[in-house]
């Protein structure tokens, strides 16, 4: 089982950040939070290999900041409250920004935190502009949810997702990673419409970080034209 500091390794490696001094601050340091900062390391590298560009900006700080800040739960996208960092992306033809522990208003006006997300440009500098509103999920591109658990994982976990998603637009993909396995969650979301499952992913499994990778290289270079 991957510790607290075999995440906060991952993220370090990952990113490619100094480790000396620490850049890296987790407001919440759980494994769980810090498993939603290593799923989004994993999504940057994903975008790097596919050859987009992903920097990693703050909120106040702007590109490449001196602290890599990550909230310790839900907030705002535009929250200015510390220098939270986000990464700016572009791939072929496609620019967005992947959040960590953002809230999006779907479109039945249900307030909704996304552990991971891929949201449009343009639309997240508007969202900057008027800080204290939800960011409207028409422009969300991505959604991932994270869990890290010690116990077993039930199937109430995948219908939770699958309402939340369905309640958030067209999506370009829908992932639901966790570091566990379960044979009922499997079956749950084996059906072809229900979202992408990554189970058994951790630091320590090298090659279930490749499988996520890949797909998301993939399905991300389809969407962008350059596959």
């Amino acid at each position: 089982m991957a510790t607290l500091a075999d995440l906060q390794d991952a993220i370090t490696r990952i990113l490619s950040l100094p480790g000396i001094p620490a850049v890296l601050q987790l407001n919440s340091a759980s494994r769980e939070r810090a498993f939603e900062a290593y799923v989004f390391s994993l999504l940057v590298s994903a975008v790097r290999q596919a050859g987009g560009t992903a920097i990693i900006h703050g909120i106040q700080s702007g590109p490449n900041p001196g602290r890599i800040i990550f909230r310790g739960g839900p907030g705002l996208l535009g929250s200015a409250a510390q220098d939270f960092a986000y990464a700016d992306c572009q791939l072929g033809n496609k620019r967005f920004e992947m959040h960590l522990d953002v809230q999006y208003e779907g479109s039945s006006g249900a307030v909704h935190e996304l552990d991971v997300s891929l949201y449009d440009d343009d639309a997240a500098d508007k969202v900057r502009q008027t800080p204290n509103l939800f960011a409207k999920s028409n422009k969300l591109y991505v959604a991932v949810e994270c869990k890290f658990y010690d116990s077993t994982l039930g199937t109430g976990l995948g219908r939770t997702f699958v309402g939340l998603v369905d309640d958030c637009g067209t999506l370009q993909m829908r992932l639901f990673c966790t570091n566990g396995f379960s044979q009922g969650l499997a079956r749950y979301f084996s059906q072809r419409s229900r979202p992408n499952p990554f189970f058994r992913l951790m630091p320590l499994r090298q090659d279930k970080e490749l499988e996520f990778i890949n797909f998301v290289k993939h399905t991300l270079g389809k969407w962008s034209g350059i596959a």
